[in-house]
Parts: structure tokens; C-alpha cells; sequence
């Protein structure tokens, strides 16, 4: 079922995925609106599965990852499985999507430099073939949907 989203609705949802630390005061400040109308719009929106969660983000950097990799895997005949719950245990792996074509998965890394690339793509090696970009910039990072 598609959830109807009205302007304070939106509002809220745009305001929170900017910061979403502000309290449900500061909240009715910027919307005009009443903190327990604010709390309870918020607590629909959560009920409903719109709002899925509030989280803290880190900085790869400042905790010494230098570089951050795209690999792709394409895992051998009858791996996939095994692949899958290697890539699911690596902590070093922030980020993975199975995908459609010859790469079943395509996934985020970390590396505190270039050095550790080998040996950490070492123990996936059993299990995929593997092809690696090192990210440069990210003009974009993962965003919340359009609003409309």
C-alpha cells in the first residue's frame, strides 16, 4: 500500500534526513506546527514504514580508511551461496547489492591503504573472480528518494 505523504509530512521526512538529531521542539519551529503534533506524525511515519530507523554515520577517514573500493564478484559455479556469506561477514564490506548479469554482487570496501587490497580480496578468491575500482569521489552518496 503507497503511503500518502502531505506537505508536513515531507517537511518533516526533509528535515530529519538532514539532521536527525533535532528534537521534536525544534521540529515545530520549522514546521509551525505543535512538538506533540510533530511526535505523532513522526510516530505514523515510523508505524507506517516510511521512517525504518535512525542511525549515526562515521567517518571512514577519521577512523583510517584512506580508500574505499567498488568490487565486483562473479562467483564460480555452485559458489554463490558460500560467496554471499563471505561478502556478508567481512566487516571491511560496507555496502553490497546482488545484481543481475555475470557479477552477482557488486560491493563497497574500505582500506586503510592500496597494501591491504590483495590480501583482503585473497579471501574471496576460492569462492569469485573479482574486478576492483578505487572510488575517487563520491558526487553523490546514498541519499534518501524523492519526496513527490
Amino acid at each position: 500500500m503507497k503511503i500518502i505523504l502531505d506537505q508536513l509530512d515531507r517537511t518533516l521526512l526533509q528535515e530529519l534526513s538532514r539532521n536527525a538529531r533535532l528534537s521534536w521542539r525544534e521540529l515545530a519551529s520549522l514546521t509551525d506546527v505543535s512538538a506533540p503534533t510533530v511526535r505523532d506524525r513522526i510516530k505514523r511515519l515510523e508505524d507506517t514504514g516510511v521512517i525504518t530507523g535512525f542511525g549515526v554515520e562515521l567517518s571512514p577517514i577519521e577512523l583510517g580508511y584512506t580508500l574505499e573500493a567498488i568490487v565486483r564478484f562473479k562467483p564460480f559455479p555452485g559458489k554463490v551461496y558460500l560467496l554471499a556469506e563471505k561478502i556478508i561477514m567481512s566487516d571491511r564490506i560496507v555496502q553490497c547489492d546482488k545484481v543481475t548479469g555475470e557479477d552477482a554482487f557488486v560491493a563497497r570496501m574500505l582500506l586503510k591503504d592500496i597494501s591491504e587490497l590483495d590480501g583482503l580480496l585473497e579471501d574471496f578468491s576460492t569462492h569469485a573472480s573479482t574486478q576492483t575500482a578505487i572510488v575517487k569521489s563520491s558526487p553523490v552518496r546514498m541519499r534518501p528518494p524523492p519526496l513527490d
